[in-house]
C-alpha cells in the first residue's frame, strides 16, 4: 500500500484531494482533471477522481479509456467523505453540485469562460439564443450558482488562463490562482516531416460560419475539415500539413491551437476569449477579427504560409518552446497551490 503525504495548505491539513469529473467523458477538459490527479499521485498526494453523471446500472465503467494511464482507482461523487479535512475540486461546470457537501474545503476550477455562463448566466444565454441551454437552466434551477454563489462558498479558483483570470478579476473574485494544463505528450514527438501538404486544416466544431465564408473567398485551396478521425488521425493530418485556422470561440486556453503549433503547422487565429490573451501567444499578424473586411487579409496570410512555409513556421518557435515547458510549469504549480 502507497504511503501518502498529509498535505497543509495554508497551514491547515488535509487527507485527500478529490477532483470532480463527468463520467464517461473524452474531451479536454476531463483529461485535465485526469491529469491533475495523476500529477498529485506522482507528488506522493492521495488524490481520487470522483465522477458524476454515472448510472450505477450501467456495467461500463466511469473511466473513459484514453484516461486510464492517469488514474488507478476512483470513486463515485457521493463517496467523496464531507469531511473538513477533504479538499474537492469542481470544474465551473459543475458548481451546481457544491451544495452537496457542507463541509469539505471547495475550489473551482475554471478550464473555461464561457462553458461557465451558457450553463448558469441568463444574460449570456439570451443573448447568444441557446435555447437548450435556457431550459435546463430553468428545469435545475441554475440561476441560483451565479458569481456571488460561488464567491461564498468557493474557497480558491483555480484559472486554467488569463482569460479567465482577468474574467474573474473584473467581477470582483480575489481568490485567483492560476493553474494551467499541458498537451498530451504524443503530439510532441517527431514532428520533422520532410513533406507537408497545402492544407489548411481547421475544426468544423468552431467557428464554421465564419469558415465557410474564408472557403467561399478563396476556393481554390485545399480546406481540411478535422472531424470523423481518431486522435491518431488527426495527429497524422497536424504532421503533414502546413496551416491551421481557428476562427472558433476559445472559452479556455485551447489544446487544438497547440497541438497545431507543436505539430509544425501555422496557427491562424481570430480573438474571440483566450485567444486575444497571452494564452495564445502568436505573432500577432497572424490574429485577426472574424470580420468580413477582415477576410482578405486573412486569406493572404494563409497563401503567404503555404508558398513560404519554411519561413513562416518560424514565426511560431516561441509559441512551440512555451508549449513543451507547459507540463513542467503546470507540475511547479501543482505543488506551490496543494503541498504547501
Amino acid at each position: 500500500m502507497k504511503d501518502y503525504k498529509i498535505m497543509t495548505v495554508s497551514n491547515n491539513a488535509y487527507s485527500a484531494i478529490y477532483v470532480v469529473c463527468p463520467a464517461y467523458s473524452k474531451s479536454g477538459g476531463p483529461e485535465l482533471l485526469h491529469q491533475l490527479v495523476h500529477v498529485l499521485n506522482n507528488n506522493g498526494v492521495k488524490a481520487i477522481i470522483a465522477y458524476t453523471a454515472y448510472n450505477k446500472e450501467d456495467k461500463l465503467s466511469p473511466v473513459n479509456a484514453a484516461f486510464k494511464k492517469y488514474v488507478k482507482k476512483y470513486c463515485l461523487f457521493e463517496q467523496i467523505p464531507d469531511r473538513a479535512d477533504s479538499i474537492v475540486v469542481f470544474p465551473e461546470v459543475n458548481i451546481e453540485d457544491i451544495h452537496f457537501l457542507k463541509n469539505a474545503t471547495k475550489y473551482c476550477w475554471w478550464l473555461s469562460v464561457d462553458n461557465y455562463l451558457k450553463r448558469y448566466n441568463l444574460h449570456y444565454i439570451i443573448k447568444n439564443k441557446l435555447t437548450r441551454y435556457f431550459l435546463t437552466w430553468t428545469k435545475h434551477g441554475f440561476w441560483r450558482y451565479g458569481f456571488s454563489y460561488i464567491r461564498k462558498n468557493v474557497s480558491k479558483n483555480l484559472v486554467q488562463s488569463y482569460y479567465a483570470e482577468d474574467y474573474l478579476k473584473k467581477r470582483g473574485f480575489t481568490n485567483i490562482v492560476y493553474l494551467s494544463d499541458y498537451i498530451n505528450e504524443e503530439y510532441q514527438e517527431d514532428t520533422s516531416i520532410s513533406y507537408r501538404n497545402n492544407a489548411v486544416l481547421y475544426n468544423p466544431k468552431k467557428g464554421i460560419e465564419f469558415t465557410r465564408q474564408l472557403i467561399e473567398a478563396a476556393p481554390d485551396l485545399n480546406w481540411v475539415p478535422l472531424e470523423n478521425m481518431s486522435n491518431e488521425e488527426v495527429r497524422g493530418k497536424l504532421k503533414t500539413s502546413k496551416v491551421y485556422i481557428d476562427f472558433g470561440d476559445h472559452p479556455g486556453k485551447d489544446r487544438f491551437p497547440r497541438e497545431a503549433a507543436i505539430s509544425g503547422c501555422c496557427v491562424i487565429t481570430g480573438k474571440r476569449g483566450s485567444a486575444a490573451y497571452d494564452d495564445v501567444p502568436i505573432p500577432e499578424e497572424y490574429q485577426f477579427e472574424d470580420s468580413v473586411t477582415s477576410i482578405p487579409a486573412i486569406v493572404e496570410t494563409i497563401r503567404e504560409c503555404l508558398v513560404d512555409y519554411d519561413r513562416r513556421m518560424r514565426d511560431f518557435d516561441g509559441y512551440r518552446s512555451t508549449i513543451k515547458a507547459e507540463k513542467n510549469k503546470f507540475i511547479e504549480d501543482v505543488r506551490s497551490i496543494f503541498m504547501h
